[in-house]
């Protein structure tokens, strides 16, 4: 009995020396991680993060925490919490080996609807979110080569009374994507029924392409009215970004009391080709709705509603080129220098300048006030084209609807005239409707240095190879009801001159840009392209 009593005490003192050496052994800590690599938390709100530890059994699991920015998150016991926006760099640090640590980069983002104010010079690459709202204060400029994104759904409004402009210098770039059915929307910060011209600025490119301005050095201008960023340069391929499914809303403004001093709703200044520019709108424009100086960018799928100076006007050496594009004028409003669809001037001068202003323009439909009423609208509206100054524009394609004075080829200064004389210049495949006189000249008291006389004009516009048309009435095109700005039917019936009249791509327009498998004149065809991203009825719109 003594001896079997000895044994199992010797078992249990053999067991219980093993289970202590077994609680003593240190499992040593080989690594951590953080289950996110990256994160992303909203101003305000919080985001935890979990420590994964190799070997899951390490002895030691104290940890340390730190943020390397704590003005734009803080962390405590793996519980970040979002101060300002901007990114910070969470780390966890072993205890035990402080050479063992794992790092989230935490992007704090705007928290639902907060409203942020920006002002003064962008020069790093920054991202505008759509759950935020965006207060343009002045000028801001994106330099530096920096770039800015803004996410589809996103509303920026210019604070009105500060001549807020959005200008993206040589070298920046806009990345500004939105989709069919979730635009980019600039606007006016008014309430709505409160709205109206130039409530703010515009937007601003400034590219490196080549321009006939000299205003800093050969080749290189300087943007009007005290923005003073320069423009111009040798890479007609330069890209300034993407602007497409974007709204700019109520923009235009004068900034000095000098002539040609304005900010447009989009002003381009020698943008480049490798930019990419479509489905944009323009509305209320307190100046012209869209501005070239210089540059070879294309565009597609463009509206001008409501302007209140031109609808396109092309000036110092612009040569890209603009394929469906729609205009739609309000009756009452236009500007003191004489509104027009398009204007176009080589430069102020009318100047040989080169480069030379040479764009084309193909399936445009551009709707003047005789559109919307049969009389009593503003007197200073005047011609659905004002080709002048040597400029060598050509149009291709198109329908001119409701305007006082259809063309004129205006030889007061520069050789405009001798550049339609000699084919330079060509309109072909296009309408007048409906216009008070399809023709004008310029008066022969201005003594013109390129008279050119309303036969004249006529002669080269109706000539057989030309294709155009210039007895057509309003009716014509748009039926009996005259133009809805609210809720326009842009789609022509069936039958419709402009669906029955084949286009053309020769000459000028004989380029790869334009879809040449179009089998309408004008803008539309069997497809309404503002569908789903257009706004007509800015002023009565919640933002």
């Amino acid at each position: 009995m003594k001896t079997k009593f000895k044994l199992i005490f010797a078992i249990a003192v053999l067991v219980a020396v093993v289970v202590l050496s077994c609680e003593d052994k240190v499992v040593n800590l080989n690594g951590i991680e953080l289950d996110h690599v990256t994160a992303t938390v909203m101003v305000g709100s919080t985001l935890n993060l979990t420590v994964l530890f190799d070997p899951v059994n390490a002895t030691n699991q104290n940890v340390d925490w730190e943020s390397d920015n704590t003005g734009v998150a803080t962390v405590a016991d793996g519980v970040v919490t979002g101060v300002d926006l901007g990114t910070a760099n969470i780390k966890v640090v072993s205890q035990e080996d402080p050479m063992i640590e794992a790092v989230c980069e935490v992007t704090v983002l705007p928290s639902n609807g907060q409203q942020i104010t920006v002002s003064g010079d962008i020069t790093t690459d920054t991202r505008w979110y759509a759950n935020a709202r965006y207060f343009i204060s002045g000028f801001v400029f994106v330099k530096s080569n920096a770039t800015l994104t803004i996410e589809p759904g996103t509303i920026i409004k210019g604070i009105s009374g500060t001549k807020a402009a959005l200008i993206i210098e040589r070298g920046s770039k806009i990345m500004a994507q939105g989709t069919s059915t979730n635009p980019i929307v600039f606007t006016s910060d008014k309430e709505k029924g409160l709205r109206g011209y130039g409530d703010w600025g515009g937007v601003v490119l400034c590219g490196k392409a080549t321009t006939n301005k000299h205003d800093d050095g050969t080749g290189v201008g300087v943007a009007e009215g005290g923005i003073g960023s320069e423009y111009g340069g040798t890479d007609d391929a330069d890209n300034s970004g993407i602007m497409e499914y974007v709204r700019i809303e109520f923009p235009g403004i004068p900034l000095t009391s000098t002539a040609n001093s304005e900010i447009n709703g989009l002003t381009l200044y020698s943008v480049g080709s490798g930019t990419t520019l479509d489905h944009i709108q323009v509305s209320y424009s307190g100046d012209d709705s869209y501005e070239w100086f210089g540059g070879t960018v294309n565009c597609k799928y463009l509206v001008a509603l409501r302007g209140w100076d031109d609808d396109y006007d092309t000036d110092n050496g612009f040569r890209g080129k603009i394929q469906f594009a729609l205009g739609m004028r309000d009756p009452v409003s236009a500007d003191q220098s004489g509104s027009n669809g398009f204007e176009s001037d080589n430069d102020a001068d009318g100047s040989t300048l080169t480069p030379t202003t040479a764009p084309v323009f193909s399936n445009i439909t551009l709707y003047g006030p005789y559109a919307v009423i049969t009389d009593n609208i503003n007197s200073l509206f005047k011609r659905a084209m004002h080709i002048r100054r040597s400029s060598q524009l050509s149009v291709y394609n198109s329908v001119f609807v409701g305007w006082p004075k259809g063309l004129i080829l205006d030889g007061t200064v520069g050789n405009t005239p001798t550049m339609a004389t000699n084919n330079t210049l060509q309109i072909e495949k296009c309408i007048l409707a409906g216009m008070g006189a399809n023709f004008e000249q310029v008066p022969d008291a201005s003594n013109p240095v390129t008279p050119f006389t309303v036969a004249q004009i006529q002669d080269y516009f109706e000539a057989v190879s030309r294709g155009n048309l210039d007895n057509k009435t309003v009716a014509d095109i748009i039926g009996a009801n005259p133009l809805s700005l609210t809720a326009p039917t842009l789609l022509p019936v069936a039958g419709n001159i402009l669906l029955t009249t084949t286009p053309t791509f020769t000459g000028n327009a004989d380029v790869t840009f334009f879809d040449k498998t179009v089998s309408y004149i004008g803008a539309f065809g069997s497809t309404d392209w503002t569908t789903g991203w257009c706004n007509f009825d800015p002023q009565n719109t919640d933002y």
